[in-house]
This record gives C-alpha cells, structure tokens and sequence, in this order.
C-alpha cells in the first residue's frame, strides 16, 4: 500500500473462500510513511459472518402448556 487513506478492506478468508477462525487479530504498522510522521489507526471495525444462534434451534411453543411458561414473570 502506498500512503493508504481511509478505510482499507482486508478480507480474511481461507483457500476456499470460507471464514478463518481466529480469536485474536494483530494489526502491525510496519513503517511510517510521509518523512517519518507518526501512523494513527482512529478507528478498525471487525465484521463476522452471521451464524445461526442456538435460540433458532428450539422448537417453537405450540401447544397449551408451553405457552404458559414461555415467559418469565
């Protein structure tokens, strides 16, 4: 990258195009740029792909005595 401005995208993918799974990113500034001047990262956002969540596992409550205790009091 030559003096980058803005938001840069760095997609984290695998071979096959599928998610690497990580629970740790290092981003590592390894030179300074424009004579020497400090680099500054104000801000980095990490986006994960959507998943499923366990509560979508449940069945649903149909039937009378589920739909009495569905809900916390």
């Amino acid at each position: 990258m030559v003096e980058p401005s803005g938001w840069i995208h760095i997609p984290l993918l695998d071979l096959v195009n599928n998610p690497i799974r990580t629970f740790m990113i290092q981003i590592a500034v390894l030179a300074n740029h424009q004579n020497g001047r400090d680099t500054h990262m104000r801000q980095i956002k990490v986006y994960t792909p959507v998943e499923e969540s366990s509560i979508g596992k449940f069945p649903r409550c149909t039937t009378v005595d589920f739909m009495m205790y569905r809900t916390i009091r």
